[in-house]
């Protein structure tokens, strides 16, 4: 008897033991599957700031386009690209061969108006005097014939018709237009030859523009003619030539509207290029447009200009090239700041982060937010201390006290 009870003993003893190992199993898969994997990155004081960033291409501060007023052919030409001129240097020549042809036929047309006229007022001055003449003898005979009227010595019919005479010799001599005795031509003959004589000063100020001059100091940047070809008839239609003051370089960007407000004269800005390498320029934002305009015919948001001026540079970088500029709107310096996704809201939208204490469990800190960037979001609150191990991949399943574990790609980070 007493042995087939403690073979009943030993069996019910590895049945508990059994189920321990069952139940302990059970728990310990439990407890894995809530320790949380965690991404942490250690909390610490630094400086943010927030960026626009527009690309554009880079111009001279000043800029022509060098156009001509005359369609002639281009005989010379002096500068070639890239060579530095001044202000009214004269870049090309045109043929002035039809110029000087048109000037002279408006000369001796002018000449040939002008004796016309003097010839005219030589025959209406004879005239006009002739006129003057023959009124004076009607107002003589009038007078004589009055008297003789009014002594009923000749009829009342033959009065009248001395009286008519006289009338029509004024209306004769009225008809010329003549001050003190003196001819002269009509309103319309004087104006006349007033425009031909100021076609002929227009063209001859046009003798001086068969010199195509640069309108600035600068770099001649473009080319567009050729010797034999006519001064409108250029690459593309595009100017005879470009000159750029390339001491001096700017970008005109375009923002948008929903970032406008965040641009303010004075800002700083750093413009990379591919023909920078490493190194970058340093700009100021120095025009904000008044206005608004599309942004493109298949979009309907809005942008403004916007005038950057580059106030330092590397010798390398060139106008033409395009630029990124990058315009620093705010900063905020020693502060706290946590990669975005760092940062939870709870029920009542207040923002709160999770800390990994040394025990591995989470524990959750009540925060406010600052400046915000693309990458990174400023905070403060009770609490944070340098050192801390942030979990930039929090969820909303995290509580306090929750067990976390390091991802193995942090561990070799630490």
């Amino acid at each position: 008897m007493k042995k087939i009870f403690t073979r009943k003993k030993i069996v019910i003893l590895l049945v508990v033991l059994a189920a321990v190992i069952v139940v302990f199993k059970m728990l310990n898969n439990s407890k894995t599957e809530d320790v949380f994997a965690a991404n942490v990155a250690p909390l610490e004081k630094k400086t943010i700031e927030q960026i626009i960033s527009v690309k554009a291409p880079l111009e001279g501060i000043e800029k022509a386009d060098v156009v001509s007023a005359l369609n002639y052919e281009i005989i010379d030409i002096k500068v070639k690209e890239g060579d530095i001129v001044k202000k009214d240097q004269v870049l090309a020549v045109l043929d002035s061969e039809e110029l000087e042809k048109q000037i002279k036929t408006e000369e001796n047309q002018i000449e040939l108006t002008y004796l016309q006229q003097q010839e005219k007022l030589k025959s209406l001055q004879l005239e006009y005097d002739k006129a003057v003449l023959e009124l004076e003898n009607v107002k003589d005979s009038y007078e004589s014939n009055k008297a003789l009227f009014e002594n009923d010595i000749i009829t009342e019919e033959n009065f009248k018709k001395i009286e008519t005479s006289l009338v029509e010799a004024r209306k004769n001599v009225e008809g010329y237009n003549a001050v003190n005795g003196k001819v002269s031509l009509s309103s319309a003959e004087e104006k006349q030859l007033e425009i031909q004589r100021q076609q002929l000063e227009e063209k001859k100020e046009d003798l001086d523009k068969i010199y195509i001059k640069s309108p600035i100091d600068g770099t001649v940047t473009r080319v567009n003619v050729n010797i034999g070809r006519y001064a409108k008839d250029t690459e593309d239609e595009k100017a005879m030539f470009v000159v750029e003051n390339l001491q001096n370089l700017q970008m005109k960007v375009s923002i948008s509207e929903f970032d406008i407000g965040k641009i303010k004269n004075g800002q700083t800005v750093k413009v990379y290029s591919d023909i920078l390498g490493n190194e970058f320029a340093e700009g100021t934002v120095t025009r904000i447009s008044p206005t608004a305009e599309q942004k493109d015919s298949n979009n309907m948001e809005r942008v403004i200009p916007v005038l950057i001026d580059i106030v330092k540079k590397p010798d390398t970088l060139i106008a033409g090239v395009i630029a990124s500029a990058k315009i620093n709107v705010d900063k905020s310096e020693n502060v706290f700041a946590v990669p975005a996704g760092a940062i939870l809201q709870d029920e009542n939208e207040k923002h709160k982060i999770f800390i990994l204490n040394d025990d591995k469990t989470v524990k959750s800190v009540a925060v406010e937010i600052g400046l915000e960037t693309d990458l990174e979001t400023e905070i403060w609150g009770e609490g944070l201390q340098e050192g801390m191990n942030v979990v930039v991949n929090p969820n909303n399943t995290l509580t306090d006290g929750m067990a976390a574990s390091l991802n193995e790609e942090h561990k070799e980070d630490k």
